[in-house]
């Protein structure tokens, strides 16, 4: 506790300000009780790169009108849907239930081939693209 006391003032459990760096013999959750907010930047990844780990989805496969999930539920993902057919009336929605309503991304328009849809989906949620005559071929998601 003394680490922590010395890195963080007397008081180690509470709200801290500001960007946080130190190096410490045990993790500093591990030595802390109850809540602790930090504010500013933390960053979480070690070694000497500060990227984490981006998992990659290929094939998706979400059909047209069907509403469509990733197969890995715990991280935000950027999706890219590549329209491989143009088409009319084309709409991409997405939200946090198989409806996938609560947010349009793409409004009734007329699809180009060749277009990239490119979205943040948040963990869990899912997505829809609906068209006429329209279709997307390459679909991919990155972990975020």
């Amino acid at each position: 506790m003394a680490a922590i006391a010395s890195a963080f003032g007397s008081n180690p459990v509470g709200a801290a300000a500001g960007d946080l760096t130190g190096t410490y013999p045990n993790p500093v959750v591990a030595k802390a009780a109850g809540a602790f907010t930090a504010t500013g930047l933390v960053t979480r990844n070690g070694g000497t790169t500060t990227a984490g780990s981006a998992p990659v989805i290929t094939g998706i496969g979400a059909a047209s009108g069907a509403a469509t999930q990733l197969s890995d539920l715990t991280r935000d993902y950027m999706v890219y849907l590549e329209v491989t057919t143009a088409g009319t009336a084309t709409s991409l929605t997405m939200g946090p239930t198989s409806a996938a309503s609560a947010v349009t991304i793409v409004s009734s328009a007329v699809a180009s081939a060749g277009v990239l849809w490119a979205f943040r989906l948040p963990a869990g949620w899912w997505f829809k693209w609906t068209g006429t005559t329209t279709a997307v071929g390459n679909q991919n998601a990155v972990g975020c």
